[in-house]
């Protein structure tokens, strides 16, 4: 649920032991981009892991102003503290949609969730509002995590959401083929699987205390992040679930591939007809005009195929749905866009069908 800030010598190992039910329930999740922001707000106010993060935290400081330094104080701080909204929220694919659950989350539960920051601790005025569960003032809050997000995540999120599914296709191949023992292990050396105990060396107690933590039937979520600090940290999600958030990233050729915005100078510019770009803005067109070529097609294929952040392919992509242009289709787990045929019939009348249709 939350983090309380500890002292940086109280170090050592934490001790999560599992029962044979216990490994039964293991199982492998992305957390979303609520969760990888309320984090990179963390990492923005560290020193540790210059190799990896350097080049992002210089990049990303000065472009976080308004409310969102106070945001990141408060939601956050470099010795340890951490309020994970992301459990309170729980996944969320898409950061309007985490902001959405944020701002209609029960007043007792807000409170409950802000209620370790405690009330010695200074914050900004408007802070106080959210301390209380305010509704305007958790509002307030949204506001400035989406802020946040736009400047922080949002440039890189084509390329961090594609580490991040490749990191758990690859841990998820481990469990098919070794079970759940060969997942563990590979989590070597940031835990340590010396069966039924997983450890985690170096662990900074930001909820638990540096000691014996027993599952007792309750499932435990790994859940890879870019932006978590060295070391895996324990959350408690919903559900009764413990969520491992653990880093996915310790490569620095990785992290320069990851911030390399010159990457996105690849831009697909779809040939849209003057007069559908007149009629629904540039970049809204270009957005149709890829969903019509690449059917069935997710929000982050779309942004990366327009050329734009998936924040803003979401927007766009709403808004043309809303007018009936497209449509939102299901396929386990990923929501896909699709063209209605009043979208086709738009694309016809405007010479821009895609072809054999």
């Amino acid at each position: 649920m939350k983090h309380s800030a500890q002292a940086d010598e109280e170090v050592g190992v934490l001790r999560l032991h599992f029962t044979t039910e216990d490994l039964a329930r293991v199982k492998i999740n992305l957390l979303g981009p609520l969760a990888e922001t309320t984090l990179s707000l963390w990492n923005l106010q560290r020193r540790d892991g210059k190799a990896l993060f350097h080049g992002w935290r210089a990049r990303t400081s000065p472009l976080v102003t308004g409310d969102g330094p106070d945001a990141a104080r408060f939601l956050s701080s470099p010795d340890g503290g951490l309020v994970d909204l992301f459990t309170l929220v729980g996944t969320a694919e898409s950061m309007g949609e985490g902001l959405e659950r944020l701002v209609g989350s029960p007043q007792g539960r807000l409170r409950a969730e802000f209620a370790v920051l405690g009330a010695s601790r200074r914050r900004a005025q408007w802070l106080s509002g959210v301390m209380a569960a305010d509704r305007g003032a958790v509002q307030r809050l949204a506001a400035a995590l989406h802020h946040c997000h736009r400047v922080a995540v949002a440039p890189y999120w084509g390329r961090i959401h594609h580490h991040l599914d490749g990191e758990v296709a690859r841990r998820g191949r481990l469990m098919v083929r070794g079970g759940v023992t060969a997942l563990l292990e590979s989590l070597c050396p940031m835990a340590v699987w010396n069966s039924p105990v997983l450890e985690i060396p170096d662990y900074r107690p930001l909820v638990h205390p540096v000691t014996d933590f027993h599952l007792a039937g309750r499932p435990l979520v790994l859940a890879p992040s870019v932006f978590c600090g060295p070391v895996p940290q324990l959350f408690a999600g919903q559900a009764g679930a413990v969520v491992m958030v653990y880093p996915a990233l310790s490569n620095p050729v990785d992290a320069v591939g990851l911030w390399d915005l010159s990457a996105d100078a690849r831009r697909v510019d779809a040939p849209v007809p003057p007069a559908l770009a007149a009629l629904l803005g540039r970049t809204r067109a270009v957005v149709l005009c890829v969903i019509a070529d690449h059917p069935a097609c997710t929000t982050t294929q779309l942004a990366e195929r327009a050329g734009i952040s998936p924040a803003s392919a979401s927007e766009h992509a709403t808004t043309l749905r809303s007018a009936g242009l497209t449509a939102l289709t299901r396929e386990r787990k990923a929501a896909l866009h699709t063209l209605t045929r009043l979208g086709l019939a738009l694309l016809n009348t405007n010479g821009s069908a895609p072809a054999g249709t």
